[in-house]
């Protein structure tokens, strides 16, 4: 006997186990689902949203499509994974009887950001809609609503390197998603300081030791004009410029992420 994911214990065969039990779905409105992992002991893997049978596609679609033909997900190989040892996913209803889409959307965001704290690593490809109000660190949030907008002192010869999703890096991390690998002209410019920046913020603030080419395994495209640098923290020049606003130094539309100031 096997229980279902909202109903009694039911015989093998009495029911499809990849979809609710017949009435249910048409009273849940929009819902927030968890996929459970029942091999590892019930761990959440997948948060989502959805109407009707929704939670139950992602185990009909594994079922269905050959592997060999679909692009390698996550969430669908461990789907498969659960399957080949004898197993169905467990599915879990966080909040039902939602409004609408846009709630199911907020309640779906709010859930993965629960489980990013705590640890717990998902599936999921996206974190969500309205993630610009989501969870992010303090000082992340800090920065966003306090950072005030700086101006870099002349005797200051400073590189800014604007950076992608460098919001939750490590500060190691950080110091290597910044020092490569970038078409600067060193000799020409002199800089002594690099500003690592994200959303117009200063992350951190490196001194700039010396510079180096590329090793030829990490070099974008041919590698020509492109430099690393090595470098340290620089906590004096961090406690002037750390976490303040230099968004008016960013030339507004530009695609080059390097900005020279006073070089």
């Amino acid at each position: 006997m096997k229980r279902s994911a909202l109903g009694p214990a039911v015989s093998p065969g009495s029911r499809d186990p990849l979809s609710f039990l017949p009435g249910v779905s048409e009273k849940l409105g929009h819902y927030v689902y968890a996929l459970r992992d029942p091999v590892e002991d019930g761990r959440i893997f997948y948060i989502g949203k959805g109407i009707g049978d929704r939670a139950y596609a992602h185990a009909r679609h594994a079922k269905r499509v050959d592997p060999s033909k679909t692009s390698a997900q996550l969430k669908l190989t461990r789907i498969r994974e659960i399957h080949a040892a004898g197993f169905d996913v467990r599915v879990e209803l966080i909040r039902h009887n939602l409004t609408n889409e846009s709630e199911a959307f907020e309640v779906e965001a709010a859930v993965i950001d629960v489980l990013k704290i705590a640890g717990i690593e998902l599936a999921n490809v996206v974190a969500g809609q309205g993630t610009e109000r989501g969870w992010q660190p303090l000082e992340e949030i800090m920065a966003e609503y306090a950072a005030q907008p700086v101006e870099i002192g002349p005797e200051h010869r400073v590189l800014l390197i604007r950076l992608n999703h460098a919001q939750w890096l490590a500060p190691g991390d950080l110091y290597e998603k910044t020092r490569a690998s970038w078409k600067v002209a060193p000799e020409r410019h002199k800089p002594v300081w690099v500003f690592a920046v994200y959303g117009g913020i200063v992350r951190a603030v490196y001194r700039i030791e010396s510079w180096e080419r590329p090793p030829e395994e990490k070099r974008v495209g041919n590698g020509v004009g492109r430099w690393d640098f090595n470098g340290v923290c620089d906590l004096a020049m961090e406690d002037i410029y750390l976490w303040t606003d230099v968004i008016g130094y960013l030339p507004r539309g530009a695609q080059n992420p390097i900005t020279y100031v006073h070089c």
